[in-house]
This record gives C-alpha cells, sequence and structure tokens, in this order.
C-alpha cells in the first residue's frame, strides 16, 4: 500500500523517497533522515499468546483514557498506564463487517469487499486466526454478533468458535476455554462484545451511575433505533439495491425523534460503556490470576464508533467522520514494554496484524498486508521537523444504506486521508473533497477545502491514486447464504428487516 509505504519510509529513516500521485505524474520528495541504531524488534523466549478484545461501537472519546469526563472506563483507564495508548487509531470501515475483516486481513474493503451481510471472504485472503494457526497457536473466538460466524469466513483458522447469546458471558467463556487449553500450545483468543451497540439495553445498575432514564424514554429510544435501522436498510433487506425506496420522510422524523432524546441516549451509552469496561476488566483479572499477563500480548480495540446526531446523522455505517472511525487501541506488549506511552501518528486497525507479526519475530507473517507494524513509532526516535506522512487509515463503500441528503452530499465510496492535523474525505460519486483542521475543528464543521485548495487538490489526488491501486487487488468474496437462526439474530441487532 503506497501511503503505508511512506508512512514506514519516513519512520525508519530509509532515505529520500519519490512518491508519484494520481495520474498527473507530479511528484513530491519525502525527505528521511537515516538512523544510528536498528530497529529493536520486541521478542519473548517463548511464544507469545495473543489477545484481541473488541467492543463493539465504541467511540474513543467516551472512554477516560481519551478525555472523556464521566466515569466510563476504570478497567481501561487503569489499562493504559500498562500499555501503549494510540491516540488517533482509525477503523479501517465505519460498521462491523468490512472493519473487521479488515482487521483479520490487514486489507481494506475495496479488497475483501465484504459490503453486506452475505458474501464470504475470499478463501485467497488468509485471516490472523489462519497465520497464527500455521505457526501452531490453539485459537477460539467468541462474540455476539452474528455477522462475525462462519458464514461470513470470518471464523476460518479458529479451533473454537462461538456466537454466544450475551456479552457478559464471553469472560466465563474465555476463562473456560483457557482451563481446558493445551498449555504446551501457544494460543490466541479474540474476544467481542458489544454493550454499546444498542445502549437502550444498559442495565440499571449501570444507568444510575450517571442519572435516570424512565422506562418509557428507553422504549421510545428502542423503537426509534429500530425504525431508524430499518428504514435505512429497508431495500437491502427486501433484496433490493439500496435507494430503490425513498424513506427519507421517514428518516427525518425518526431522526428529529431522536435529536429530541439525545441527553438520554448518550446516559445511557455512557453506561453502557461501562458495562463494557466491567467485562473487559474481568478478562484481564483472570488472567493475571493464572499468570499469563505479563507474557500475553493484549490488544483492546472497537470496530467503529457511533454518531449522535453530528452532522445530521445517527448510529454508524454512514459516514467517516471521527465520531465513527476513531476508536480506542491499547497494546498490551509482553513484559510490559512501551508501557505507559501515547503515540499521537494516525494509525489503522490494518496496522494491527503486521504489529503482532513483529511482535512474534515473523519478518514473513504478513505477505499481502496494507498495514505496517506499529513498533517502530515506539522504537525509533522522532526527527524534529519531518514532514507529516500522507496517510489513509480508512474507506467506506456504501451497499447496504441509503438517506437521500446524504446520498447526494457523500456518496457511496469515501476515502479518508490524513496528514499531520488535517483530514481530507474524498466522496468519490460527487467528485467532492472535504477538508479539516482537526486541531482546531475537532467535530469536522469548516470545511477548509476553499480556503487551502493546493492541500485539497493534493490529497484528493492523493486519495483517487490509492483508491485505484486499492481496486486492482480485488479478491471478490463468495456467495453464501444465512441460515434462520441467523437471520433472526441479525435482525434484533438492525442488519435485517
Amino acid at each position: 500500500m503506497i501511503f503505508h509505504d511512506i508512512k514506514r519510509a519516513v519512520a525508519l529513516g530509509t532515505g529520500l523517497l519519490v512518491v508519484v500521485l494520481g495520474g498527473c505524474g507530479r511528484q513530491e520528495e519525502v525527505p528521511a533522515t537515516a538512523l544510528a541504531t536498528p530497529l529493536a524488534t520486541p521478542q519473548a523466549a517463548a511464544p507469545v499468546p495473543v489477545v484481541i478484545y473488541l467492543i463493539d461501537t465504541l467511540r474513543a472519546d467516551r472512554l477516560g483514557v481519551y478525555g472523556y469526563d464521566r466515569p466510563t472506563s476504570p478497567h481501561l483507564d487503569a489499562l493504559a498506564a500498562e500499555s501503549v495508548v494510540f491516540e488517533q487509531a482509525y477503523a479501517a470501515a465505519p460498521w462491523t463487517l468490512p472493519s473487521v475483516a479488515s482487521l483479520f486481513t490487514s486489507t481494506f474493503v475495496c479488497e475483501h469487499a465484504l459490503v453486506k451481510a452475505g458474501p464470504k471472504l475470499n478463501p485467497a485472503l488468509p485471516t490472523l486466526a489462519e497465520r497464527l494457526a500455521a505457526r501452531g497457536y490453539a485459537s477460539a473466538a467468541f462474540y455476539t454478533n452474528p455477522l462475525l460466524g462462519p458464514v461470513a469466513g470470518l471464523t476460518r483458522g479458529f479451533g473454537t468458535s462461538s456466537l454466544r447469546p450475551t456479552n457478559a458471558g464471553i469472560p466465563a467463556d474465555a476463562a473456560a476455554w483457557l482451563d481446558q487449553r493445551d498449555a504446551s500450545q501457544p494460543w490466541f483468543l479474540y474476544l467481542h462484545t458489544m454493550e454499546p451497540h444498542q445502549a437502550f439495553l444498559a442495565p440499571y445498575a449501570e444507568v444510575k451511575r450517571f442519572g435516570h432514564v424512565p422506562i418509557d424514554v428507553k422504549v421510545q429510544l428502542s423503537d426509534l433505533w429500530f425504525e431508524y435501522a430499518g428504514l435505512r436498510r429497508v431495500d437491502v433487506g427486501q433484496g433490493k439495491l439500496a435507494g430503490t425506496t425513498d424513506t427519507t420522510a421517514a428518516l427525518d422524523k425518526a431522526r428529529d425523534g431522536l435529536n429530541r432524546l439525545r441527553p438520554e441516549y448518550e446516559l445511557l451509552y455512557a453506561a453502557a460503556v461501562r458495562e463494557a469496561d466491567g467485562h473487559l476488566g474481568a478478562v484481564i483479572a483472570d488472567l493475571k490470576r493464572r499468570k499469563l499477563w505479563d507474557q500475553t500480548l493484549f490488544i483492546v480495540l472497537a470496530d467503529h464508533g457511533e454518531e449522535f446526531g453530528e452532522h445530521g446523522l445517527w448510529f454508524h455505517e454512514q459516514s467517516v467522520y471521527d465520531a465513527v472511525l476513531r476508536v480506542p487501541l491499547l497494546i498490551h506488549f509482553p513484559r510490559g514494554q512501551y508501557a505507559g506511552r501515547r503515540v499521537a501518528d494516525v494509525v489503522s486497525l490494518v496496522d494491527v496484524l503486521p504489529t503482532i507479526g513483529e511482535v512474534l519475530g515473523v519478518p514473513e507473517f504478513c505477505a499481502g498486508c496494507r498495514g505496517v507494524s506499529l513498533v517502530p513509532l515506539l522504537t525509533e526516535p522522532t526527527v524534529p521537523g519531518r514532514p507529516a506522512p500522507v496517510v489513509i487509515p480508512a474507506l467506506r463503500v456504501n451497499a447496504t444504506s441509503f438517506y437521500r441528503p446524504w446520498q447526494k452530499q457523500a456518496g457511496d465510496v469515501n476515502v479518508v486521508v490524513r496528514e499531520g492535523p488535517f483530514k481530507a474525505i474524498f466522496n468519490e460519486q460527487p467528485g467532492s473533497l472535504e477538508l479539516y483542521d482537526l486541531a482546531l475543528d475537532p467535530k469536522e464543521l469548516k470545511d477548509q477545502a476553499a480556503v487551502d485548495p493546493a492541500r485539497a487538490v493534493r490529497l484528493r489526488e492523493a486519495a483517487g491514486s490509492w483508491l485505484k491501486s486499492c481496486r486492482r487487488d480485488l479478491a471478490a468474496p463468495e456467495p453464501a447464504a444465512y441460515d434462520e437462526p441467523t437471520k433472526k439474530a441479525l435482525r434484533a441487532l438492525g442488519y435485517l428487516n
């Protein structure tokens, strides 16, 4: 991937990098400073256990470790002292299926093409679990989101995989699996909970920490949630192309109802995050009790965030603004290496798989990956005056959701480009580019494209060139069909009507 290659070349100081952007032949020279010390790869004497703990629908700015003022995340905040905190981590896509596919394969949606429920990951794209299995790892996946089941191909490589009925059972499932594992084998656990996904289900014990939401309001929010989700996907649920039916007027009405109840929904969301944090804490405590914590590579992240009416949109999938894409990423390295550090560089969840490979000391582990290891950000000194790299951390390709005003404004393909504090969004179908200075405008409300036209043109060319290149590597998914229990589970989560 050309722009992640830029990031690596600048980080490692490999010389003068010449990059051709777009089809116009314009070149940019990116100077890099030679480094005196070689890359120090973190390695353990014994095979490293790996845990990925994913909290579905968790936006970074609702956690204490990222500056939130409500007490939503005591365990995550404590984990930060033992880990590296990545301050600008991006999910590779704005909803679960493409995002987790990108996490597991270190590819983008323009390559794996999992854009809606139904298709199955192409076997040509090896998953993280398959790569680890090839190195002798025992593995298990316990998850509460049915999109991640075997029908989508995302459980390939796991020795054990199970869709669990509740988030609360995940710590116990992990503990039971650890009890029966072969202690002579290295191991990998993938745990996926989704407490914040439907915040109106937050338990009263957590809600009361933050205030009070009457039961009738929770019922209203539940009704509005399902109405909003269903109206956006009404055509996909009937096997039609999104946009065949225009439900804009009804969506506007549902959105108005959600806007009126935004304070209540945000309170419930805070409670749901607190519930998720408790389940995470239980898993960490169990690993410490077993004396497995110190040697474990433990990664906490989210597949996407959530919008609460920002930019006129609710929930996720519809946009690539930071409310949806900026996610927590905390990595506890074995033996507490790098503990307490915070990294301000822009990174993507496609970088997680190559980082695991580097920690395991296997250079060939990530052949074909789009991402790059994050270890150089921790092992190499910052070079004063180094130009900010151009990074493409995320892409939205929509085939499921329709809302006419947003369709006209942004279309179905949106490429995110970051350069220092600047964030550009290239909207392919309307051919537009939005440009925001996140240092001055973190909520992305003041488009600077007209104010800074040279940067806008350059980043637009970068996005177009990258998208063209990425599409050449498409590994088309295979057809698949969901059984009735899976369809029922997907309906309960708003993915199907």
